[in-house]
């Protein structure tokens, strides 16, 4: 089973429609904050508010349809994928999974990499059930285990009963839950974002902290303290943040746009790694879909059922980015997972794919090496 394919087109009336939002938006009181202690800083919302309204709607439908796409009806799911074959005759089934505030445009300067040279892969991207095109049930738990129950399945319809996984945010806790709970299918995990808790009170690893690791877990410290409040709301009321946020295209913009910036790395030369262009195509299509509401579900779904850390035995790789959000030391990772690859990258951050797409692509390649 291969899906429907699918291409997308921007609809003249909703474009109108977010022009003239934005066109009529009331400013927020705000205080100067040029380092987004308050939330995004005002030159940077009105820098990309005044590219979203100058936004090129071709241009972007072409970003979307960059590769074969396709819809498959899954039970109460209509799920998006892309599916990018390889030329290669020995190229090896993987599974790219984003997370929020993103989507399967992340893996778009990816994709290129991973389906030639060695190994090859044929490249399965999916937009997570409630993100973007990809339709979910709003009466009923979808956690990070039925999320994984579902992308295996997907990959299976696919003829790919055996497959490597990837993931950064959520898509690390589902490619996680993958490995745990269909062992069967999976050949190999790879984490661009660790989301695990320290080990237990007495066990060794819990206090082996390399030198080099100790500041990582200040950072953690200071994400707790100063950095979860959207977490805080999207636990536990999502749906009254959904309310603005799918009405208000800027409010969208200021939500979802300062996780972009405050979440990746600088380039050296200045600037961030994170291009406007991305930040405002992640905006067009959550609005497009009116998907915002829909994938903040996750986090309410997840902390009503959660998932349990137990051990993962799949050989697994990991790729470490100094300004991810969080940051576990080694010995951490070795604790819940079968580590057989562990890279630390020289720059990059939570949004891996977008930021350093061929850094990644190749510590992808260079763990399933180790695989062989």
């Amino acid at each position: 089973m291969t899906g429907r394919p699918f291409r997308f087109s921007a609809d003249p009336d909703v474009i109108g429609d977010l022009r003239t939002r934005l066109k009529v938006a009331r400013p927020a009181l705000a205080a100067e904050d040029p380092h987004g202690h308050l939330g995004i800083p005002p030159a940077d919302l009105a820098r990309l508010s005044a590219a979203l309204m100058a936004m090129d709607w071709q241009g972007f439908a072409d970003r979307v349809n960059t590769f074969p796409a396709f819809m498959l009806e899954q039970g109460d799911l209509d799920l998006h994928f892309v599916h990018q074959v390889s030329a290669e005759k020995d190229a090896i089934p993987l599974l790219l999974l984003h997370g929020w505030p993103g989507s399967f445009l992340e893996f778009r300067e990816v994709i290129p990499h991973l389906i030639e040279g060695t190994p090859a892969f044929h490249v399965v991207c999916p937009s997570l059930p409630g993100f973007g095109f990809s339709k979910r049930p709003m009466n009923a738990l979808w956690n990070a285990r039925a999320m994984a129950k579902a992308m295996t399945a997907l990959m299976r319809s696919l003829g790919y009963d055996r497959f490597v996984v990837q993931g950064g945010d959520w898509g690390s806790i589902i490619a996680s839950e993958i490995a745990r709970h269909h062992p069967e299918n999976c050949l190999g995990l790879h984490l661009n974002l660790v989301a695990v808790q320290p080990p237990p009170e007495g066990d060794p690893s819990r206090t082996a902290v390399l030198d080099d690791e100790a500041p990582w877990l200040e950072e953690n410290a200071a994400l707790g303290a100063e950095g979860m409040g959207y977490y805080a709301i999207q636990t536990t009321r999502p749906q009254s943040l959904a309310v603005g946020l799918s009405d208000s295209p800027l409010g969208l913009l200021a939500w979802i746009g300062e996780k972009h910036l405050a979440w990746s790395d600088r380039n050296p030369s200045g600037g961030s790694l994170m291009s406007d262009q991305a930040i405002v195509d992640h905006v067009a299509l959550y609005w497009a879909t009116n998907s915002i509401g829909s994938s903040i579900r996750i986090y309410y779904d997840e902390m009503r059922d959660p998932t349990r850390q137990a051990y993962i035995s799949i050989p697994t790789g990991v790729a470490v980015l100094p300004k991810e959000t969080w940051k576990p030391p080694k010995a951490w990772a070795e604790h819940h997972f079968n580590l057989v690859h562990w890279t630390r990258f020289p720059r990059g951050g939570h949004f891996a794919a977008l930021e350093v797409p061929e850094l990644l692509a190749s510590d992808i390649k260079a763990f399933v090496e180790r695989l062989a």
